[in-house]
């Protein structure tokens, strides 16, 4: 084992006193963390933590070696950056898989950026709310919402999706507005088809969790075509807020239930084992990361 990715490994736990986040910055498992801190408590003969089941504090000998340890990196890494040539720009092509709504509302600035920084990669983007088989069609990463099956797929998690419970004005016209979230039961609602159960809300808020079962009039498996129907006054949906923020500043769509919130959904990207990863998807995910904080409500 490198002693440089030994003392980086120190480093990282020192800074984030974590095993399991220096495990998922690395990507490599926390298993091999803990390896590489006994590799170096051996090299040193002394111990550098203390673990126990709530806590993980550092040694005093592994307060006097961090300074030393971060001197040597520098070092390392300015004479890694004056003499190591850059890399060549990735080229090739870079298949790509993102829900249609969200792909729609958002990843246009990202394919930007990605085509002005890597110019010689072409993408190849493919929209769909199906989750895409990324090893049997070549895709090499994919942006999914929601829970993920365990599976061989590498996946970082970049943020969370807000739902909201909303209806147009002329849907209250029509129906009496719901003043509890099991008031929901005997109205009109739009539910997601790739919601498992389909007829099952889930609503949290002081009073804990609630649970409530709709009698679903439309059901639909795209959120652009769901954030149409709602506006026409169709039904009662729960739509990402990428759809519902603006419509609700405009006065087409009203908040329902404030006081009773949505779960949100993980947003992660995901890519086939690391060992296959390209330079141009590792690129990708960086600048998904990268531009996060401008992206997600």
């Amino acid at each position: 084992m490198d002693r440089i990715d030994l003392l980086r490994t120190f480093v990282r736990v020192m800074e984030t006193g974590s095993f399991s986040l220096v495990a998922e910055q690395l990507e490599i498992g926390q298993p091999a963390v803990s390896k590489r801190i006994a590799l170096l408590e051996n090299e040193f003969r002394t111990q550098l933590f203390v673990r126990s089941t709530r806590a993980l504090r550092p040694t005093s000998e592994a307060e006097g070696i961090l300074k030393v340890a971060r001197e040597i990196l520098s070092a390392y890494d300015n004479v890694m950056a004056h003499e190591a040539p850059s890399p060549p720009l990735p080229t090739g092509t870079l298949r790509i898989a993102v829900p249609t709504s969200f792909g729609r509302n958002y990843f246009s600035k990202i394919f930007t950026e990605y085509r002005r920084r890597y110019p010689d990669v072409r993408l190849d983007i493919h929209c769909s709310e199906d989750y895409v088989d990324l090893v049997g069609t070549g895709t090499e990463l994919a942006l999914r919402i929601g829970s993920l099956s365990s599976s061989a797929l590498i996946a970082r998690r970049i943020g969370s999706v807000k739902r909201l419970l909303v209806a147009s004005p002329e849907l209250f016209r029509k129906n009496p507005p719901p003043l509890l979230p099991e008031h929901l039961a005997g109205l009109p609602c739009i539910s997601y088809a790739r919601l498992t159960p389909q007829n099952q809300w889930v609503f949290e808020s002081e009073t804990g969790r609630h649970v409530v079962l709709i009698n679903p009039s439309i059901i639909c498996d795209e959120a652009d075509v769901m954030t149409e129907a709602t506006l026409e006054g169709l039904g009662f949906a729960i739509l990402p807020s990428w759809c519902a923020r603006k419509p609700i500043e405009e006065g087409r769509l009203v908040e329902v239930l404030p006081d009773y919130s949505v779960p949100s959904l993980p947003m992660q990207i995901v890519l086939p084992d690391s060992r296959w990863k390209s330079d141009r998807a590792r690129l990708f995910r960086d600048l998904v990361v990268e531009l996060s904080d401008d992206l997600y409500l």
